[in-house]
């Protein structure tokens, strides 16, 4: 028979949870995409440190690229970008011309305090000042239900006033 065991939700990940050796992969796997990057990026870096360095915007070290060569290679590229833009632009006006046409949907009417209270298994007085809380930590039990609420400034700290 199978056991099946709670799991806390949602599933928080800490910092210090994390195994040494996903941290060092994670490193080292970064530091390859870093350098992969720069290794495909060098002659072109190249061509730009002499172009900017003195005499400036003349190439001293290093022949110009080839721009009819380059454009002839890049060519599939730009194709297959005209055509992704082309059908963007085209369901832009189709969608456009719908979402112009349907009627916006009609809000619900606003939740009462006394449902909000109701829902959440609180009194009305304590879910009350939550709704003008720029920033609010609700904590929750340990049945998943809420059970109470921490009013916050923007730097996190609790308001002078203490509500």
């Amino acid at each position: 028979m199978i056991e099946l065991r709670k799991i806390d939700w949602p599933p928080l990940i800490h910092g210090a949870q994390v195994p040494l050796w996903r941290r060092l992969r994670d490193f080292v796997l970064t530091l390859l995409a870093w350098a992969l990057l720069f290794w495909t990026m060098s002659y072109t870096l190249q061509l730009a440190v002499d172009y900017l360095r003195p005499p400036r915007f003349e190439f001293s070290s290093m022949s110009p690229p080839n721009w009819i060569e380059l454009a002839y290679r890049l060519e599939p590229f730009f194709r297959y970008i005209a055509v992704m833009v082309l059908w963007l632009l085209f369901w832009a006006l189709v969608r456009g011309r719908y979402l112009r046409a349907t009627e916006p949907m009609k809000q619900p009417p606003p939740l009462t305090i006394a449902a909000q209270a109701a829902d959440f298994g609180l009194s009305e007085a304590t879910v009350a000042p939550w709704r003008e809380a720029r920033i609010l930590v609700v904590h929750f039990g340990a049945d998943g239900q809420p059970s109470h609420g921490d009013v916050r400034l923007a730097d996190n700290r609790p308001p002078a006033s203490g509500v």
